[in-house]
């Protein structure tokens, strides 16, 4: 028996020494250190302004007169007295604008006019128009004097029909209430037919339509 105990003891240290080892690694490979998690979230509603304007053609100017809505050509008409234009006549129209309510404030720009003579007529009368646009509730002579808010022409000067708003010219249109219209911006149209007009003018017509661009400033 002692022969056979020497051996036992060994074998025994060596289970030992492998049981020792799988414990050490059991432990490194298994083991995973955990967090505690949270989350928050957040979000954003969007809603986008609006900008409309209405226009108003009364003359005299009248606030209670109709406002309309004209994005389509010909549009509303402006109240001239042009039919019966000679060399020299001066003809006043007013149009107001502002903006509709629930709208934001913006700006207008005056296009120059697309204009359409008598078919088939030489010289033409729409080319020989000439005409100026002041910033002006009232819409007369008194308006067009120097040092007045000119959108087309100047105290001294006149341009073609085709001409369009000034770059120097800034015509603002004023913010709208919630359900209010914004404040009116009124511009006056003088338009008449130079002095050496020819003649052969006698007896043509001519439309003009005017078209005003106006864009948001917020």
């Amino acid at each position: 028996m002692g022969a056979h105990s020497v051996p036992s003891r060994k074998r025994s240290a060596r289970v030992r020494a492998l049981l020792a080892g799988g414990l050490v690694l059991g432990i490194g490979g298994t083991v995973t250190l955990a967090a505690w998690t949270d989350a928050e979230n957040a979000s954003g509603t969007f809603a986008a302004s609006r900008f409309s304007i209405e226009a108003n053609v009364s003359n005299p100017y009248s606030a209670t007169a109709p406002w309309t809505v004209n994005e389509t050509a010909p549009g509303a008409t402006l109240a001239f007295d042009a039919a019966g234009m000679y060399p020299e006549k001066i003809t006043y129209a007013p149009i107001a604008l502002r903006t509709r309510p629930g709208s934001v404030s913006g700006s207008a720009t005056l296009l120059g006019a697309q204009v359409t003579d008598t078919p088939g007529t030489e010289p033409r009368l729409g080319a020989a128009l000439v005409y100026r646009v002041v910033l002006s509730q009232a819409c007369n002579a008194e308006a067009f004097r120097p040092g007045a808010s000119f959108i087309v022409g100047s105290d001294t000067t006149f341009a073609p029909l085709t001409t369009g708003q000034r770059p120097d010219a800034l015509a603002v249109l004023a913010p709208a209430g919630a359900s209010t219209p914004g404040a009116s911006t009124h511009f006056c149209f003088q338009v008449t037919l130079p002095k050496d007009a020819d003649q052969r003018l006698q007896g043509t017509s001519a439309t003009a339509v005017w078209r005003f661009s106006a864009e948001s400033t917020q």
